[in-house]
């Protein structure tokens, strides 16, 4: 599955399902990571969106 990083898991997520698709994963926070969500677009292409933390402050 490939990953798209996004701004705003959360604002992408909420495009998702005004567009058509469904959120499997919702938006779920991953510890030193980031943030990340699994979706389904409107043709049952399954991504997951992530939005990083940030590295170096």
């Amino acid at each position: 599955m490939g990953y798209i990083t996004v701004a705003d898991v959360d604002a992408a997520a909420k495009k998702t399902t005004s567009l058509g698709g469904k959120v499997i994963v919702p938006p779920t926070d991953i510890p030193n990571v980031g943030r990340f969500c699994m979706i389904t677009d409107p043709t049952g292409a399954h991504v997951s969106l992530m939005q990083w933390v940030p590295q170096g402050g």
